[in-house]
């Protein structure tokens, strides 16, 4: 059949229907590819399969507006009629029906072009393992081992690792999604710890990320009877603060540090709060979640209070001991006004967590008013400036003036006062002039204090002053009654 026995052989005929038919095809290469799984040796030794790799890898490298061949593409929500251009990873599913290692050859070839984006990879990973590995999503629990056996667990195992093996390292490569299923599946599998572990820094790398329907991934051993695998959740955890707090050691309040691990705080206690409804959910792994938070994590404690009522709501059975160490974990100075209205009402709580929301939601309203309120030094200058103010308008003589308008009001002759009218008139000047002299910011002088003293004197009756008021006024009096 070869060209030594005759031109125009077999060989040479079927060398050329595969390098213009064969290679030349994006779907052919895919299949020609698959077909050498079967005849491995002699597939390497006559350069099939490297021919059929470097054919794909070509083709992929090929400029999506330039990509002119039929290929597979059936996303949920695309439609080719509307999408006229080629979408970046069109290739992605057509090379999932490849073997493992025929695959890991492809993905291997495109990294070592430098060429295609980690995302990309990160697609063509995600792709695969929808395609081959099991959901865990919808796979119960098994009643035990045995079961396990049937299934082909190991060729799963071998699928999910070299998977893992070639997950980009670039962050954001593949998304936090993926990885945590990839761990659920890992945990479901038995894979090895390296590949577990792996799996685990990756997810705490990208957990800032995380949604709440994220973190729902449902628990695969026999042993636990609740839905939800919260080990795993404490374990990504765990391994987000670690690394976390090496890249931040001193973490400020604007660092992205702060914002990260607030928004992880919030998804996990909304993660909670799904949780608390699982009936055989164990308090204790309940509470080692909330735990495991730190302070910075939660600014407020509204949604940990949701969590832990939704939790006593769904599990009446605790004893008293179980809810105060459930209800320890609330910091009540941390709740907002509207949930400590709730939890005094709320008849779940322990008395001791329902006295310490009244005392320190008392305290909050008294600081609140006393922030209102102005100094005590402000309201009594504020009180007291009118009426200084009132005395510090009237025009202020000279001494010299003010003693001769005393002297001459004292020689003016005045007209005959009663005796009773008389003491009233001094004893009212005698205190005007002493609350004059109490007014702040008023320096008495001495001619006011003589004046005073005056007054006083004059308050005491000299005999002969009366005796001849007394004549005068009889006199005129008679006069008056003569005319």
């Amino acid at each position: 059949m070869t060209e030594s026995v005759e031109k125009g052989n077999f060989v040479l005929k079927l060398e050329a229907f595969f390098n213009s038919c064969i290679l030349e095809g994006w779907k052919d290469s895919v299949v020609a590819l698959q077909s050498t799984g079967k005849m491995i040796e002699w597939s390497e030794n006559l350069g099939i399969t490297r021919r059929c790799i470097d054919s794909i890898v070509e083709k992929i490298l090929t400029p999506p507006a330039k990509v002119n061949w039929s290929f597979t593409y059936s996303r949920p929500g695309y439609n080719k009629k509307r999408h006229q251009s080629v979408p970046r990873d069109w290739w992605t599913e057509d090379i999932s029906d490849l073997d493992i290692d025929l695959f890991r050859f492809i993905v291997t070839a495109l990294r070592s072009t430098n060429m295609v984006q980690p995302q990309l990879i990160g697609e063509a990973l995600h792709v695969y393992a929808s395609r081959w590995l099991p959901d865990t999503t919808k796979i119960r629990p098994p009643e035990s081992s045995a079961s396990l056996a049937n299934e082909p667990v190991e060729k799963n195992r071998r699928v999910l690792e070299t998977i893992v093996s070639m997950i980009p390292a670039d962050r954001g490569s593949v998304s936090v999604n993926f990885l945590l299923r990839l761990l659920s599946t890992a945990s479901y599998l038995g894979a090895s710890p390296v590949t577990k572990t792996e799996l685990i820094r990756r997810c705490g790398l990208q957990l800032d990320e995380v949604t709440v329907d994220d973190l729902l991934l449902p628990s695969h051993l026999s042993s636990d009877q609740y839905c939800y695998d919260i080990d795993m959740i404490s374990v990504v955890l765990e391994s987000f603060l670690v690394l976390w707090r090496i890249q931040y050691p001193a973490p400020s309040q604007d660092s992205q540090f702060m914002r990260s691990i607030r928004k992880v705080g919030k998804v996990i206690d909304c993660y909670l709060q799904v949780a608390a409804k699982d009936a055989n959910m164990p308090v204790m792994k309940f509470i080692s979640l909330a735990e495991a938070l730190p302070d910075t994590a939660r600014p407020k404690h509204d949604d940990l209070y949701k969590a832990i009522n939704i939790y006593l709501k769904e599990h009446p059975d605790l004893n008293k001991a179980e809810k105060k160490r459930l209800c320890r974990i609330l910091d009540c100075q941390k709740l907002s006004p509207d949930v400590c209205a709730h939890a005094v009402k709320n008849e779940r709580l322990p008395l001791r967590t329902v006295v310490q929301v009244l005392f320190f939601d008392q305290e909050r309203g008294f600081k609140a008013t006393s922030q209102k309120l102005p100094p005590r030094g402000l309201l009594s200058r504020a009180q007291e400036a009118p009426f200084s103010e009132t005395v510090q308008s009237k025009p202020k003589l000279p001494p010299d003036d003010r003693a001769n308008r005393q002297e001459g009001t004292r020689r003016a002759p005045s007209p005959a006062i009663p005796e009773r009218d008389q003491h009233k008139k001094l004893h009212l000047k005698s205190e005007r002039n002493i609350v004059i002299s109490r007014e702040p910011g008023e320096v008495e002088s001495e001619k006011v204090r003589e004046t005073r003293e005056e007054g006083i004197s004059g308050s005491k009756m000299n005999p002969r002053k009366t005796m001849q008021g007394k004549s005068s006024s009889d006199h005129g009096h008679y006069k008056g009654r003569d005319r």
